[in-house]
């Protein structure tokens, strides 16, 4: 068990330094792994784990984009990112 432990962390590890365009394509691999008719169902749920913290991923990483276009007005005022 400590080796699949070891390897989760080193995924979330990579996350970390992962682009947002490089977590999209892990997720379309994902979804592509589940469609699969082969597919397990412990493969499946292992997949969509992984998935969701890709979401997450992706999510906080558009949020601080957000966050610092919002501070470059060039008048110094913030308003809403559209």
């Amino acid at each position: 068990m400590e080796e699949k432990n070891e390897a989760r962390v080193t995924a979330e590890e990579a996350q970390e330094e992962m682009s947002v365009e490089e977590a999209f394509a892990e997720l379309e691999k994902i979804l592509a792994e589940m469609e699969k008719e082969d597919a397990t169902l412990e493969g499946s749920f292992a997949n969509y784990e992984r998935g969701m913290k890709l979401i997450r991923f992706c999510n906080e990483k558009i949020d601080l984009v957000e966050k610092k276009v919002q501070m470059m007005n060039a008048d110094g005022s913030l308003s809403d990112f559209e």
